[in-house]
């Protein structure tokens, strides 16, 4: 499988420009520390013991085993949905003793709990490309790291790019002041999940602005929301998540939007019971899956799968409308997809139909897979390694 995707992504340009980075973003320096690959291992598994880092035997050949690198929290100005100002954080992972091959931005997979940050826990999975000798950025997203106290706003598409985009200028000033050269202006973008949901985002941020001192190479997304309204009607029609993405998108709708759910009509069960405990963004996904079954009709309202709905479920399925990626840009950078058939967490169709919209308008590739959201993201992962060091 990890063949047949690099084999799709063919693709290499060259952009060298200096620039002198925007002021004003970053706010400070959190910590620092260096790591092994086999720290970084160790620690991942002591935080999320259900992760299966065999996958990393097949890769082999792409890292360098005594290589060590240096993570740096930072944190910098950005803004929450509503426009206000806010503080957050995220982490830079430089490799060390070599000269980097690039930089890549790679938003996390969507942090179910708060306290999961990358500028908490300092060396996460999506640091694992600079043992390749990448130089990697990585935002924590509104929600978690520094900003743990404001609620997430889960799969917020155009502030996700935002706070994505202004994590990337926040790097460049951290380098400028303390590096030893300045960053490159030229990445390339790599996220899967709700990663590739912040990865498109961040393209779509950039392409949106009359000028930026970012220059965006490539791509590669996999296994994304891009388009909340079709996800919800999927999973509403499948009646079946293996994650549960509903009660965590509603609880971040009606914060973000004001919309004063009445929960009685919304939620069942253990869920309604327990709503203010198992949503307040404590627990990790496998803490969640135990308390949250992928039926959903065991914790959503029997409303919910009406044609006629409620009053409230309306009110829901009226704002995700302001969540979609498939129209109202274009973009000049090449595009990289790809998705499981049997995903049984975001939906294929998702990934289908952002590649039918954009197509016709870009330089799109798309591969299918099969394994599931999980297994099939540890090969589109292989790919994405294989692909950037080769190119």
């Amino acid at each position: 499988m990890a063949t047949a995707l690099l084999l799709v992504f063919v693709s290499c340009q060259t952009m060298d420009r200096a620039v002198s980075p925007p002021r004003g973003y970053l706010v400070s320096v959190l910590r620092s520390q260096e790591f092994s690959l086999h720290e970084m291992i160790e620690l991942t598994l002591g935080d999320s013991p259900e992760f299966d880092f065999s996958f990393l035997e097949s890769a082999a050949g792409l890292f360098n085993p005594d290589m060590r690198v240096k993570v740096t929290a930072i944190s910098y100005n950005t803004v929450d949905p509503k426009g206000n100002p806010v503080i957050a954080s995220g982490i830079i992972v430089q490799p060390l003793g070599v000269v980097s091959r690039g930089v890549i931005h790679v938003p996390p997979t969507t942090p179910l709990s708060s306290l999961e940050g990358g500028s908490d826990l300092l060396i996460i999975t999506e640091g694992v490309f600079a043992f390749m000798g990448f130089t990697v950025i990585i935002p924590d997203l509104i929600g978690s790291g520094i900003s743990a106290h404001v609620p997430q706003p889960f799969l917020f598409m155009d502030n996700t790019g935002r706070v994505c985009y202004d994590m990337q200028l926040a790097a460049m000033e951290f380098f400028s002041a303390y590096g030893a050269a300045p960053l490159s202006p030229e990445i390339d973008i790599f996220g899967y999940s709700g990663g590739a949901t912040g990865a498109v985002a961040l393209l779509r941020h950039i392409d949106g602005l009359p000028d930026s001192p970012v220059r965006v190479k490539r791509l590669i997304a996999g296994a994304g929301v891009y388009d909340m309204r079709e996800t919800y009607k999927v999973l509403k029609e499948r009646g079946f998540a293996e994650y549960p993405l509903v009660p965590l998108m509603i609880r971040s709708l009606d914060y973000w939007y004001d919309l004063q759910l009445d929960y009685s009509l919304v939620f069942t069960g253990d869920l309604l019971a327990n709503r203010e405990e198992w949503l307040d963004g404590t627990r990790n996904a496998s803490q969640m899956r135990e308390l949250i079954s992928p039926q959903l009709n065991t914790y959503m309202h029997p409303d919910f799968f009406s044609p006629e709905s409620n009053s409230e479920i309306k009110k829901i399925e009226n704002a995700l409308a302001l969540h979609s990626m498939k129209e109202g840009w274009n973009t000049r950078t090449r595009i990289y997809l790809g998705h499981a058939t049997d995903d049984m967490s975001v939906p294929f169709s998702e990934t289908q139909a952002f590649f039918n919209s954009m197509n016709s308008k870009s330089k799109t590739s798309m591969t299918k897979g099969a394994g599931g959201h999980y297994h099939y993201g540890i090969e589109f992962f292989i790919s994405g390694c294989l692909f950037l060091t080769a190119n």
